[in-house]
């Protein structure tokens, strides 16, 4: 047998490339730190602390009338007509995808090729990176000015005729602060590129935009069930956009990527969207509750937020080093590696209990 080395046939780009930073998992952490994993308490991961129990218990009570032996309509019709009803833009302006990421990757392979370009609003989240990378895209990073406002002008500016796609992030992760309208509005009037509005955390604050998909062809906004709606083990997203970019974003879509169980979740969650509304109300008063005691210890800077999740900024402390006397007590927080936040620590909100812990363990560390 010839021995062949198989490796030189992956592409040359995954020698060099910069994949996405992985969660490390509950067990992993407490084995890190010495300690049970019924002691480890995540703040670095930005979903919900709700776990939606009534509906898995209705989930369980209709398991067997569950075709699992089939494909799930390809067309996700049902779906589309309960998303249609929940966001009142028409049924075929969706494009369901297995999560976020998954919308982003069929809009990078609709749009991108090698020798095209992409505009970033930096820092923000790191999948715009990612998959316009690996089409072959270069990645045009304008960053954002004081207090992490989109530089508009600087936007505009990175634009040339190589451009496809301008990201932004609306909340913004990881910074928390919303896209202003007027700010989108004049990107979508002066220039004539694809613009990706990510709206994940959109149903915790901020203005969203999907109802200006219906003017504007080239806005395409994505949306996802892992946050507020506190289905983020089910992996469920989809995209905004007018019919006709729709259409040719489905050329792309790959079928069935979404499962029978997870349609269901999804349906009984746009049933009861009050029950989401009123853990959105707790969230952010949580969130506020948790800024106003941070922002009394001394040397930290925290950072205003639309969103579930905040920065802060340890001024007079090194933060790896504060990093790692939370991660020995058991609270994960989340490091960032952006320059501009090479000070900062984002923290997620979690339930009462465990936000009352967390600052009684900062005040410690402090």
């Amino acid at each position: 047998m010839v021995k062949v080395d198989w490796f030189m046939r992956f592409r040359a780009l995954l020698h060099s490339f910069k994949e996405y930073a992985w969660e490390p998992s509950d067990e992993e952490i407490a084995s890190s730190v010495g300690l049970d994993v019924s002691k480890i308490r995540r703040f670095d991961l930005n979903t919900s602390p709700y776990t939606p129990t009534h509906w898995l218990k209705k989930l369980a009570s209709e398991l067997e009338s569950v075709a699992v032996n089939r494909y799930p309509d390809t067309s996700y019709h049902d779906l589309r007509k309960d998303l249609s009803k929940y966001l009142g833009v028409g049924e075929d302006c969706f494009v369901v995808a297995n999560g976020g990421d998954e919308a982003f990757d069929i809009i990078s392979k609709a749009f991108l090729d090698a020798g095209s370009e992409v505009v970033i609003s930096s820092p923000s989240y790191s999948m715009f990176r990612i998959v316009s990378e690996l089409m072959g895209a270069k990645v045009v990073y304008v960053r954002r000015r004081e207090g992490f406002a989109d530089d508009v002008d600087g936007l505009l500016k990175a634009v040339n005729n190589r451009t496809r796609l301008i990201f932004l992030c609306n909340p913004n992760n990881p910074t928390g602060n919303a896209v202003e309208r007027s700010d989108l509005l004049r990107i979508l009037n002066e220039c004539d590129v694809g613009v990706v509005v990510d709206e994940a955390y959109q149903e915790y604050g901020g203005e969203s935009f999907v109802k200006l998909t219906e003017k504007y062809s080239n806005l395409m906004v994505v949306r996802t069930f892992s946050k507020a709606f506190g289905l983020a083990g089910a992996r469920l997203g989809y995209i905004v956009a007018c019919e006709e970019t729709t259409t040719l974003l489905n050329k792309v879509r790959p079928p069935n990527s979404v499962d029978v169980i997870t349609l269901k979740l999804a349906e009984f969650a746009l049933e009861d969207v009050e029950w989401v509304r009123l853990k959105v109300r707790e969230t952010l008063a949580e969130r506020d509750r948790l800024i106003s005691e941070i922002s009394k210890l001394r040397g930290v800077k925290v950072y205003p937020s639309v969103a579930n999740f905040f920065l802060i900024e340890l001024v007079e402390r090194d933060r790896d080093e504060v990093y790692t006397e939370m991660l020995k007590r058991g609270f994960v927080l989340r490091r960032l590696d952006d320059p501009a936040l090479r000070r900062c620590l984002r923290i997620s909100v979690g339930l009462p209990e465990d936000n009352d812990a967390l600052l009684e363990t900062l005040r410690e560390v402090l």
